[in-house]
């Protein structure tokens, strides 16, 4: 029984050990990792920049706008005496 169930075992480690990672693929890994991390933070840095560009030309104040200046016409009709209002004659008899 005792020689079974190590030959059991000798048939499992003999298809594990083969696909266990050596420590040059854990290297290898680690470096692909660190180029990954590298690129993503330049992105980021990149993105955040032009974000923060973008806000500024948002909230930089504008040039002041020239003011609108509207001229009246002179008017083509002519000018028009202003009239009284009608006078009240009032009597009051004398006082005895």
């Amino acid at each position: 029984m005792d020689s079974e169930r190590q030959n059991a075992l000798e048939a499992r480690f003999d298809t594990i050990v083969p696909t266990l990672a050596t420590k040059a693929d854990v290297e290898a890994l680690r470096a692909d990792i660190h180029k990954w991390m590298v690129g993503s933070m330049i992105g980021l840095f990149i993105g955040f920049g032009g974000l923060a560009a973008a806000l500024a030309q948002l909230i930089k104040p504008s040039q002041p706008a020239a003011p609108v200046v509207v001229q009246a016409q002179p008017s083509q009709q002519p000018a028009q005496t202003p009239q009284l209002p009608p006078t009240i004659i009032i009597n009051i008899p004398p006082l005895k």
